[in-house]
């Protein structure tokens, strides 16, 4: 691995902390608001396996990295990388981790809502029109639907799914005894392992996806083929330490701040959301993983109660999505001419 590789590995790795920061609390939010598990027992075990879902997931099926395929080759044309020098190619992935990673701190100081996998894909397409042209960017083939659409579209599929859930299983509790309250607590607890592992799953594989991107502009020699087990332990192990710092604020935000959660209203948005994410992975899909949890409690609250939902709240989080896509990009897309600039290329 080169000098320049070596940068953007360590940008990765800072990128992949924050996911693990950010989304993580997320993925425990519910559970931990619900009082189903202590947060300290959530966390360790939520971490356990955001470590090992990843690793065990690539020595299993290697091959089956739809989602960091995709962001290397759907995102932008191979065409655009031809011919490129190292110094041109690192300053166009430079600037994209770069753009990314400071909107992503803007947010986070500024407490603006912020979808992780947006904000890289937006970096990415933003330095790339800068670099190489808007026609670089595969838009019809890839990008449109399943990655400007995606901002709403999959927190509308988990709010409608969060809300028909809540409706049916109302239903059914309504002829359930007093011991249900314990089954709801088992279904948590074993909810917390599915919902973090198909975080890992999913936010891993953006993270590996840079790093086959690397590969791809020839600046090290990594594909799907070779990928060394070290960089997805160590992707994981990123993802891990960032979940043990886990944010109190986002934790707070979803599981009470939105719709004060009980423990039903928490199975409900836990498997809506493992469902969304799990079929997103399997399809190749960069999730806003954090998206999908939160529009499932939104619709858990509307069916429970419409006016209990804090929707002043909900407005805000839904315009943090929607400028994170072109913000990102717009911050990638300046900080590739400053880069430019100072390469002299």
């Amino acid at each position: 691995m080169g000098a320049y590789a070596i940068v953007i590995f360590v940008m990765v790795m800072i990128y992949t902390l924050y996911m693990g920061f950010n989304d993580g609390s997320t993925a425990i939010a519910t559970t931990i608001v619900s009082r189903a598990m202590p947060m300290k027992s959530a966390i360790v075990i939520a971490a356990l396996t955001k470590f090992l879902v990843p690793i065990l997931s690539f020595l299993i099926a290697a091959e089956a990295l739809s989602v960091a395929a995709n962001i290397n080759t759907s995102l932008v044309a191979a065409e655009a990388f031809g011919g490129l020098s190292d110094r041109q190619a690192f300053a166009y992935i430079f600037s994209a981790m770069f753009g990314s990673m400071l909107w992503g701190l803007i947010a986070f100081v500024l407490k603006i809502p912020n979808t992780i996998s947006h904000t890289l894909l937006g970096g990415l397409i933003g330095a790339a029109m800068t670099a190489f042209g808007a026609d670089s960017v595969l838009w019809t083939d890839y990008v449109l639907l399943n990655v400007v659409a995606m901002v709403l579209l999959a927190p509308i599929i988990g709010f409608i799914l969060g809300y028909i859930l809540m409706r049916l299983i109302k239903k059914i509790a309504i002829h359930a005894t007093k011991s249900v309250s314990k089954v709801l607590v088992v279904l948590q607890r074993l909810n917390l392992i599915v919902l973090s592992g198909a975080f890992a799953s999913n936010n891993s594989q953006k993270a590996l996806g840079v790093v086959l991107l690397l590969g791809t502009l020839g600046l090290a020699n990594y594909s799907t083929d070779n990928m060394p087990v070290w960089i997805v332990i160590a992707i994981a192990a990123a993802m891990t330490v960032g979940m043990l710092f886990g944010g109190l604020r986002v934790i707070n935000t979803v599981g009470r701040k939105i719709y004060k959660v009980g423990p039903i209203h928490s199975v409900v948005a836990q498997l809506t959301t493992s469902a969304v994410s799990l079929v997103g992975t399997g399809l190749g899909i960069s999730l806003g993983m954090g998206q999908v949890m939160t529009a499932s409690v939104m619709g858990v609250g509307a069916a429970e109660r419409m006016r209990a939902v804090n929707w002043a709240t909900s407005g805000k989080i839904i315009l943090g999505w929607c400028m994170t896509l072109p913000i990102s990009g717009g911050c990638s897309a300046l900080m590739y001419i400053i880069v430019k600039a100072i390469m002299g290329i």
